[in-house]
């Protein structure tokens, strides 16, 4: 065999022996450890504890590198306790701690969204990190757009609606409506009285709405916000023909 392909050869193996696979899912570690410490909260700044959500944790290694690419590596996973908490303590396998990120994926046991949030930049194998993942109640969101009445080709009439969705401190551009990110109505579009987008949204929390309205060549900017709570159904009503100054 040609010394160039056994050297190919020997490398595989050593990097296949170094990766993780789903044999090692949860595996118990008792030293040389990383401690990932995770609190999932819901509700405005994620001030209450969700007890019994699932929490999985996962590498993702970049484009190029042996075991990364597109798909993840599973690490750990568990339920969360009463106080919305979880521990994971995993060793090392291969090159997690010196390329890629960690994800955090979390959904609820009901009435909730998913969420994720993604750790970068651990480096340390023994690592103590400690963290925490806003997960939303589900409420509905109805945004009424109303009186929209264009005189100029440049008139229009957008919500651009958000709610906190990533992280405990993070508003994630995760939007509440449909059938757009930007409920948006450009110049030469046509007049309405009345037009109502609905979909789901984060309850027990504010929602966030960018209201821009250009009319006869004035520009009116006006950001906005309202309470939902679970399991309800919010109306945000804004008029084309309102000033907000």
């Amino acid at each position: 065999m040609p010394k160039n392909l056994l050297y190919v050869l020997s490398a595989l193996v050593l990097l296949t022996g170094c990766r993780r696979d789903e044999s090692q899912l949860n595996v118990k570690c008792t030293s040389g450890c990383a401690v990932f410490n995770i609190r999932v909260g819901a509700g405005e700044s994620s001030t209450e504890p969700v007890s019994g959500a699932h929490v999985d944790l996962a590498w993702q290694g970049s484009k190029g590198v042996f075991g990364g690419g597109s798909n993840s590596i599973d690490i750990a996973n568990g339920i969360t306790d009463a106080n919305g908490n979880i521990s994971m303590k995993f060793k090392a396998y291969g090159n997690e701690f010196t390329d890629g990120y960690f994800n955090i994926t979390v959904s609820g046991p009901t009435n909730y969204f998913s969420s994720s949030q993604i750790v970068g930049g651990v480096r340390n194998p023994d690592t103590t990190l400690s963290t925490s993942v806003h997960l939303p109640y589900k409420a509905t969101l109805k945004i009424v757009m109303t009186n929209f009445s264009p005189s100029t080709p440049g008139d229009s009439f957008s919500v651009l609606p958000s709610f906190k969705m990533y992280g405990s401190t993070v508003t994630d551009p995760s939007f509440a409506t449909a059938p757009a990110s930007t409920l948006y109505h450009p110049g030469g579009s046509a007049a309405f009285d009345s037009v109502t987008y609905t979909a789901p949204t984060g309850g027990n929390q504010y929602n966030y709405f960018s209201v821009v309205i250009e009319r006869n060549g004035n520009r009116i900017s006006h950001l906005d916000s309202l309470y939902i709570p679970k399991g309800t159904v919010g109306i945000y009503r804004v008029d084309y023909l309102q000033s907000f100054q």
